[in-house]
């Protein structure tokens, strides 16, 4: 594999573990919804940290420094898109906040708490699957473009990341999330993942 495959299948791999917490985040809620279940307010705890901590806090900012910063360096062609991308960035962590907020709410009995999660947890949802379908076609469009050295520098940056859940030295506070997960992600999203990072 080239220094850019691996950057862009890293960079996948990255995207799926997202979906794969987010659909077991919807999965739980719509059970808990429907009566079918108990809360796990610890779980729901670890599956927002683990989007905000990972997602929020290391992926989006490596995106926007190697790969963001690479292609507006190498052409003006995609300013438009990046941005659009960048603001996105912005207001997926504003969600995130938002939804931090909704558990403590929910957690602490507000009427009609469950549902205001689970609406914030869909619209969240949404919104990320559409940022990263833009995002990886960006990715494909900018393989021309942007010179081999700084897909190496991309591709090192990436490797470092290290996937507290899926990575190759998991976090002992995801134990039980990894496991749900392995029960309630749908095979496409499994297949998805990097070697190192699979179910």
């Amino acid at each position: 594999m080239s220094v850019t495959d691996i950057a862009l299948a890293t960079i996948q791999a990255e995207h799926r573990a997202l979906s794969a917490v987010l659909h077991t985040f919807q999965e739980l809620l719509g059970k808990v919804e429907a009566g079918y279940g108990a809360p796990d307010f610890g779980l729901f705890s670890a599956m927002l940290y683990y989007i905000d901590d990972f997602q929020e806090r290391c992926h989006h900012p490596k995106e926007e420094k190697y790969i963001f910063d690479s292609l507006r360096a190498a052409t003006p062609e995609f300013d438009g898109v990046i941005s659009e991308l960048q603001a996105e960035h912005v207001k997926g962590a504003q969600a995130v906040s938002r939804l931090h907020r909704c558990l403590v709410f929910y957690q602490g009995g507000m009427p009609g708490g469950i549902g205001m999660l689970k609406a914030g947890v869909d619209d969240y949802i949404a919104r990320m699957h559409e940022h990263m379908r833009c995002e990886e076609a960006l990715f494909e469009r900018s393989r021309a473009v942007i010179v081999e050295h700084d897909w190496a520098r991309i591709a090192a940056a990436f490797d470092e990341n290290d996937d507290p859940l899926f990575g190759s030295n998991r976090r002992q506070a995801f134990g039980q999330l990894y496991q749900r997960i392995l029960v309630l992600a749908p095979h496409k999203l499994k297949q998805g993942m990097s070697p190192a990072s699979r179910f």
